[in-house]
């Protein structure tokens, strides 16, 4: 009888003791999807400020976009209309528009955040001008620069680099216009036309001066066109036009309507930075056109083709709008360059 209490007295403590460990564990359990709980709940919480946060930057970022994207000759809607408050596709737009190159993407990503003064995108984004129309003057090749289809009250135009090309220049004189005309590498001119003036002279700045180099405003002066308004100012003088522009006072800056150039992207990027910035002030881009095939070089956050094409007219008495145009502009195109078609719309997010 006391072996059989003494069993029964067993089996009561070790179902206690199993009652209890099971307990123990039921807490254990519970304490853990608690925990699981909240660690869960607190994650949610973070990737959703997060995810919103990071959505809100982007949104912010291209609510400033309003273009139409060229993609394999397809026009789309006008991205603003294109779901553009989603990370994921303004992450796929920017990537398409940088061709899929991961370094100018995360360059140019970084510039449109940020948003500052070291990108050259901003300064050079170009805008339209209402009823105005863009033309070529010269031939559809190298040589020729859009203008607007706008001469009133202009009389005089400075032309430095010639070479053997002057249909520019022709086009301009066809106008009524007298061109003054400047190169020091070459002897004579092509042609002769009663409203050429040439001189066998460069043009520089105040540190590149000697017997053959002239400053910009040594030679307005010189010509009598210290108080001429809406003059012309075409320039393709290989990597010159940053010092000439940079020692040029903003008075005489200012003297001209149409500034024309193929910027040479060859030089300091300081010194880029601050003549880029400088015209910016009294010049508006109004069109540019990439004339260095997929030759690419890197400024910076900035990653713009080799040789640059770019228009600008004088921001007083003229208004701006957003520019609509696909780039480059067929009727102006002269070679079929897909990579320039994306490098050259990135500047289009900064049309805002």
């Amino acid at each position: 009888m006391e072996i059989i209490g003494f069993i029964n007295a067993n089996k009561k403590y070790n179902k206690k003791k199993s009652k209890s460990y099971t307990n123990k564990c039921n807490y254990i359990i519970t304490f853990i999807i608690i925990i699981i709980f909240l660690l869960s709940f607190f994650l949610n919480i973070y990737f959703f400020i997060y995810i919103n946060k990071s959505n809100n930057k982007f949104q912010k970022l291209f609510e400033k976009i309003d273009i139409k994207l060229n993609d394999t000759n397809k026009h789309q809607e006008p991205i603003s209309k294109v779901n553009s408050t989603s990370i994921e596709y303004s992450i796929k737009l920017l990537k398409t528009m940088t061709n899929n190159d991961e370094a100018e993407y995360k360059g140019a990503l970084n510039c449109l955040l940020n948003d500052n003064e070291s990108c050259i995108y901003h300064f050079l984004c170009p805008k339209e001008i209402p009823g105005k129309k863009r033309i070529l003057i010269g031939q559809k090749t190298d040589g020729g620069y859009v203008l607007l289809d706008d001469f009133e009250n202009i009389k005089i135009a400075y032309s430095f680099g010639i070479e053997n090309n002057v249909v520019f220049d022709k086009d301009l004189a066809d106008r009524g216009i007298d061109v003054y005309m400047y190169d020091h590498t070459i002897n004579s001119l092509p042609y002769e036309n009663p409203k050429f003036h040439w001189k066998k002279i460069g043009v520089g700045g105040k540190n590149d001066k000697n017997e053959t180099i002239k400053t910009l405003e040594e030679l307005i002066i010189e010509n009598g066109h210290s108080s001429e308004k809406n003059m012309i100012l075409k320039m393709d003088i290989e990597s010159c036009e940053w010092n000439t522009l940079k020692d040029l006072p903003d008075d005489i800056l200012s003297q001209f309507k149409y500034i024309t150039m193929e910027l040479h992207f060859n030089v300091n990027s300081n010194l880029i930075y601050e003549v880029l910035k400088k015209i910016y002030k009294t010049h508006q881009v109004f069109y540019f056109y990439c004339n260095g095939g997929t030759n690419v070089v890197t400024l910076g956050d900035n990653r713009v083709c080799q040789f640059l094409e770019v228009s600008w007219v004088i921001r007083k008495d003229n208004t701006f709008i957003k520019d609509s145009a696909i780039y480059p502009i067929e009727e102006f195109k002269r070679t079929i360059n897909t990579y320039s078609e994306f490098n050259l719309n990135i500047f289009k997010l900064f049309d805002f």
